[in-house]
């Protein structure tokens, strides 16, 4: 491949609490990290665009035609995007080749995937043609929505809009439903935002909280399949819950009442169970937001912070199985070295953990090493951009 022409990049990310909860409809708070794919593009005359993937050992060039009238294969997120835009009314009457390089652990919880599509989504702004293309580049919150439907709605896949909307974002963000109980009210919606009816509202949190470490645990994940199964377990007990308690609301139950419910008894201990957790997660998701709106982290809010990511670990663990015992051995390495907390990040199956080790880092790191594990300190990245 030539010189370049154009580079977009856009990050990967951690999320810190709501893991397993927006595609049951509650909040998430995430952080895009300074881990990042990077697309480079040269122009050519030719329809198609040639895609290089070096890091990839043994990878063929890919021809991808965003005209055709289906994807190559399940996972053709970059055809799902730019076929997004195109029923948007953007045309792109030139092709070129494409050099996509990554430095996020691939298939193993950071959104390796959505952070390629939202670069991918930030460069087809900048060499589309449409009326009205200053209107979506200047509007990242609606294009963060055109993101997921690319990559998510395109192909049906498992999960929520997590991954695109931090990727296309970046910084620390709360996602919410729309008409969720209790998120803040949300500023008057652009032209944009309102034709295209977006279910979503995003709360940017200014503050950039350091300290964390992301750790690769080294064993392979499926997500779709993690979260297919996991998702399938917890709607199938939510509808058993709401089936023997009438007026169950999983937004709005209070944990006291849930445990107090006669009605609840007579549903089977182990939906029973991945409720009453998923009702705990959604309170940690709470407490933590309450924590990470002030403007800065005491040595107190250290210490809250780092309890709340470990009450997320046990319930993504012990509740919904999505740990492994190596990735809870080095949740404990991390803890026993000085770190306040720590949580499996991503669907789980494997992947990715990280910690929160604000003034210990050195000393985490290097017990991390000692056990032969790779990681990365990470800070909090700015979303999608032409660089």
């Amino acid at each position: 491949m030539k010189a370049v022409g154009i580079i977009a990049e856009a990050p990967g990310r951690i999320c810190l609490f709501g893991e397993h909860q927006d595609y049951l409809g509650l909040p998430v708070i995430a952080m895009a990290v300074d881990r990042s794919f990077r697309i480079e593009y040269r122009p050519t005359d030719a329809r198609e665009f040639l895609i290089h993937t070096p890091d990839l050992p043994d990878s063929a060039p890919q021809v991808l035609d965003i005209h055709a009238s289906a994807p190559r294969h399940k996972e053709d997120y970059c055809w799902g995007v730019a076929r997004v835009l195109l029923e948007e009314g953007f045309r792109f009457p030139r092709g070129g080749e494409l050099r996509f390089t990554s430095n996020i652990p691939f298939r193993a919880g950071c959104s390796s995937s959505s952070a390629m599509t939202a670069a991918w989504m930030r460069l087809l702004l900048e060499i589309g043609e449409h009326p009205a293309r200053a209107e979506y580049i200047n509007d990242p919150e609606a294009v963060a929505y055109l993101v997921y439907k690319g990559e998510k709605e395109k192909f049906e896949g498992a999960g929520g809009m997590m991954d695109q909307y931090s990727c296309y974002l970046g910084g620390l963000i709360h996602v919410y439903p729309e008409n969720y109980p209790g998120a803040p009210s949300r500023p008057s919606t652009t032209r944009l935002q309102q034709k295209l009816r977006i279910p979503y509202g995003v709360e940017r949190l200014s503050l950039q909280p350091r300290g964390f470490i992301l750790i690769d645990s080294g064993q392979p994940k499926d997500t779709q399949g993690v979260l297919s199964s996991v998702g399938a377990r917890a709607r199938s007990a939510v509808a058993a819950v709401q089936a023997a308690w009438a007026g169950f609301d999983l937004r709005t139950a209070r944990l006291e009442d849930f445990d107090a419910a006669p009605a609840v008894r007579a549903v089977d201990a182990e939906s029973r169970q991945v409720v009453r957790d998923h009702l705990i997660n959604r309170d940690l998701c709470v407490a933590g937001l309450a924590l990470l709106r002030t403007a800065d982290i005491d040595a107190d809010a250290d210490s809250r912070l780092g309890a709340l990511l470990n009450e997320e670990h046990r319930v993504l663990a012990d509740t919904l199985g999505i740990s492994t015992p190596r990735i809870d051995g080095l949740q404990r390495l991390c803890n026993a070295n000085g770190a306040r907390g720590g949580k499996i990040n991503g669907s789980g199956g494997g992947g990715t953990l990280f910690c929160y080790a604000r003034e210990q880092e050195d000393r985490v790191s290097a017990a991390l090493t000692a056990a032969g594990a790779r990681h990365f300190r990470v800070n909090a990245a700015p979303g999608a951009r032409i660089l």
